[in-house]
Formats: structure tokens, C-alpha cells, sequence
């Protein structure tokens, strides 16, 4: 699975190929993606809903 797959050439976009970047850049970024679709999930979460009372 391709993450970063755009489809362009990286000529098009002037950035390097993942595979290119040193391990180090691929973890901190890696790291950083996770970290924002986390927060992203955390802050767009359905709140649970609330209970329906039976009184008549």
C-alpha cells in the first residue's frame, strides 16, 4: 500500500520519493501522520448518546 502515492511524477511536485527520504525523516513523519489523524478521530468522534428517559 502506497501512503504517499499521488500518482505525479516527483518532478511535477519537486519532492522526493518516500523511498528517498532517510529512515530517520520517514519515522518522524510517520510518527507526526499518526499522531494528527489520531487527534483528528479524538476530536470528531460521535458522542455517545444519551440515555432516553421512560417517563410518562
Amino acid at each position: 500500500m502506497d501512503l504517499f502515492g499521488s500518482g505525479l511524477s516527483n518532478d511535477a511536485i519537486g519532492a522526493p520519493a518516500w523511498p528517498e527520504l532517510p529512515a530517520e525523516a520517514r519515522a518522524v513523519l510517520t510518527s507526526l501522520m499518526t499522531q494528527l489523524i489520531l487527534d483528528h478521530a479524538a476530536t470528531t468522534a460521535t458522542p455517545p448518546a444519551k440515555e432516553v428517559g421512560h417517563d410518562l
